[in-house]
């Protein structure tokens, strides 16, 4: 169930990237910018939120399945999703003997 977004308040003007008043907003405010910063600020003050390192491991076995092509192609793939070989090697592994 979708929550209605709040309007950004009249002093909303005042925040800029310069006066974020924490690092993790800041550092949000790097990768989404300041207008979704600041409706994150105004939608969900208190809450927290936690990004596990691993939240996108999925995709990226995902992604190595459906691009595998040979074993030339361990490389590209482990550059491209930014892990190992010998982790390529176990995900198709894994793939293969999941068919069987």
């Amino acid at each position: 169930m979708a929550r209605e977004l709040k309007p950004e308040p009249v002093w909303a003007k005042y925040i800029t990237e310069e006066n974020l008043p924490t690092e993790d907003l800041q550092r949000i405010c790097e990768i989404i910018g300041l207008e979704a910063t600041k409706k994150l600020m105004f939608n969900a003050a208190g809450e927290k939120f936690s990004i596990h390192a691993h939240c996108n491991q999925a995709y990226k076995r995902q992604y190595i399945i459906d691009n595998y092509v040979n074993y030339a192609s361990y490389n590209r793939l482990a550059h491209e999703c930014d892990t190992t070989d010998r982790y390529i090697y176990k995900v198709i592994k894994e793939y293969v003997k999941g068919k069987k």
